[in-house]
């Protein structure tokens, strides 16, 4: 999906954006720069970070994924564009998605928003259990 929404847009397909799309298509974990470059350089060992950090940027800047901010220091990035919210887990760290049918509040004519992004911070339930044992 990601390597046609490249194609989509006009884009070269490299084959290093090729396997970085192959990575991340469906993936659910957002996963940093560093961890896609782990996966990346398991299959093609000449790979670089930097060309895994500057092809994740570029396409996040395109619109193909979705770069995210949860506060841990580090940009996650997420295949799935659609509108939606975040779950942090504050124990095992994991990002989970959260559909989103909120509209978002009126600005009036005084701003125009092109993107949001909310995410929110907890314990999963899979953390929840592990304290009450």
């Amino acid at each position: 999906m990601i390597v046609k929404t490249i194609k989509d847009k006009g884009l070269k397909i490299t084959p290093q954006r090729q396997l970085i799309g192959e990575v991340l298509d469906g993936n659910k974990t957002h996963p940093s720069a560093e961890d896609v470059y782990k996966k990346v350089s398991k299959i093609a060992p000449t790979v670089s970070i930097a060309t895994v950090y500057k092809t994740l940027n570029s396409l996040a800047d395109l619109g193909v994924i979705q770069r995210l901010d949860v506060g841990d220091g580090k940009a996650h990035f997420d295949p799935d564009i659609t509108p939606h919210s975040h779950f942090v887990c504050l124990n095992c760290k994991r990002i989970f998605d959260i559909s989103t049918s909120a509209p978002l509040p009126d600005f009036g004519e005084e701003f125009r928003v092109v993107k949001a992004q909310a995410v929110y911070y907890g314990y999963c339930k899979e953390c929840q259990d592990q304290k009450e044992e």
